[in-house]
């Protein structure tokens, strides 16, 4: 009755677990549960069989994690006997029985070990295999691999001779942007004198050859996708445009045919101090704030080292401060949350007069076009650290000199001003820096503290540099946290 049958069934494939009459040793009958539900053939059942039907989730863990780092010999200990509780062997033994069967012939599964699907983490074996844990090494050997623009992707076991055409339907069906001219067909033919030779055909499904092409388990069916224009996310515009919001793009579309679209900039855009973020620098920044903090760490205790092997007296006190405050340091770096920001020309008349300063999109960046500043930021080893009106024509010195000048400690000849662009310059407080250069509003002088008492200690001298990459991605995260706040 079909009836019987709960939702989500695979119906390619069903089995019997059946004994062997003669021999009593089990095996395992394969059937087609489609074509039993429609009329077709039937098989005649013995005493003692059990008719075991996969269902749809069944099917999907054979391309989990788990039973991928089982096919690599790898994830489930070998032990059937004494586990402990919570082991792979006790949780799953169909795992056992299928890194058992990986390990003594690695080529019988190959063409399972292509169906890398992404590691989603911890996944529960079903109760299914649990029950039959010989049903999942029978499963991967009697599976083809289906990626690419198909709704089900992964390892989907069959019987051999089934039409592609009712594979596909048991998929799901393709998606609308399958390239249906180009589909591959790789298959492992039978082994003739011992040779195996891969062959690959490629198949045009807008023919007849869906309806006659006869698939077989271990074939690989590869649906690329058909090439389109339309990249793979949208680009976000917030702050002063004439219309903020999210745009797709397509390939290659500029940043001045994206602020176009949003109609150009708002009479008060600050084209200057605008900020592009985009994820792949942040992660880059981010691995190198990390790396950074590593080679302190590594700096602090070598340097340590030395100096406790020296045995100088009344050296004691340095080296512990020193410890201390490059523990500290790298913590800080641990801490830092990096922008992602890439310097760019935002200037729709800039970027017409120079083109080559137009740069290409990438899904997901955020471009956010602040309102023209009227203040400057006095931060570091001053007085009255805070943020200042700016005035026209002034330089750093006046700026630091208004926020109650540089403190005892402060090292002037390292102080430098973060640009509202996201560029670093000297800012020139010493007498031979001339002054340094004029002040742009919207900006950040940064003055450092001077690393004199750790004279002897190079690598805390040169922490100003990888602070100033802090600094650089505290303005812009500072910038992206306003203009959010006034939308």
């Amino acid at each position: 009755d079909p009836r019987l049958v709960r939702a989500d069934p695979w119906l390619r494939m069903a089995v019997i677990w059946r004994a062997d009459s003669r021999t009593r040793v089990r095996r395992l009958v394969p059937f087609d549960l489609g074509r039993l539900l429609q009329g077709g053939p039937d098989l005649a059942l013995q005493e003692g069989d059990e008719v075991i039907l996969i269902g749809l989730p069944d099917v999907q863990w054979l391309s989990s994690a788990p039973v991928q780092r089982a096919l690599r010999g790898e994830g489930a200990s070998t032990r059937t006997e004494g586990g402990a509780a919570g082991s792979p062997a006790a949780e799953c033994p169909a795992l056992t029985a299928l890194v058992t069967a990986a390990r003594t012939t690695p080529q019988r599964f190959a063409h399972a070990r292509l169906a890398a699907m992404p590691d989603g983490g911890a996944t529960a074996c079903p109760q299914l295999f649990i029950d039959y844990p010989a049903l999942l090494p029978f499963l991967v050997d009697n599976a083809v691999l289906l990626v690419g623009e198909a709704r089900l992707q992964g390892l989907l076991p069959i019987l051999a001779d089934t039409p592609l055409e009712s594979l596909l339907e048991a998929a799901g069906g393709l998606t609308e942007n399958a390239d249906l001219a180009n589909v591959e067909l790789t298959r492992q033919p039978p082994a003739d004198g011992g040779t195996i030779i891969l062959q690959r055909t490629a198949l045009d499904l807008r023919t007849r050859v869906l309806i006659s092409q006869r698939m077989a388990p271990r074939d690989t069916l590869r649906i690329p996708r058909g090439f389109t224009d339309r990249d793979s996310g949208p680009v976000m515009l917030a702050g002063e445009f004439i219309r903020p919001g999210t745009y797709d793009i397509r390939r290659g579309e500029r940043l001045s045919e994206v602020i176009a679209r949003a109609g150009g900039l708002s009479p008060h855009a600050f084209p200057y101090g605008a900020v592009l973020t985009r994820e792949s620098i942040r992660i880059r920044q981010q691995e190198g704030f990390q790396r950074s903090a590593r080679d302190l760490e590594q700096g602090v205790m070598q340097a340590a080292a030395g100096q406790a092997l020296g045995g100088t007296r009344g050296t004691a006190v340095d080296i512990t401060g020193a410890v201390t405050a490059g523990r500290e340091m790298a913590a800080a770096l641990r801490e830092a949350r990096a922008a992602g920001r890439l310097v760019v020309e935002a200037n729709p008349v800039v970027l017409a007069a120079r083109p080559e300063l137009d740069i290409l999109l990438e899904p997901g960046d955020l471009l956010v076009m602040p309102k023209r500043p009227n203040d400057v930021t006095v931060v570091g080893s001053v007085l009255n650290p805070g943020s200042l009106q700016f005035a026209t024509g002034w330089r750093a010195h006046q700026y630091v000199a208004a926020a109650g000048g540089a403190q005892r400690f402060a090292d002037t000849s390292r102080a430098f001003i973060v640009l509202p662009n996201g560029t670093a310059a000297p800012a020139g407080l010493s007498a031979w820096q001339a002054g340094g250069p004029p002040v742009p509003p919207g900006s950040l002088i940064v003055v450092p503290q001077d690393p004199a008492p750790y004279a002897n200690w190079a690598f805390l001298r040169d922490a100003a540099s990888v602070f100033s990459q802090v600094a650089i991605s505290g303005a812009a995260l500072a910038v992206i946290a306003r203009e959010g706040g006034r939308r």
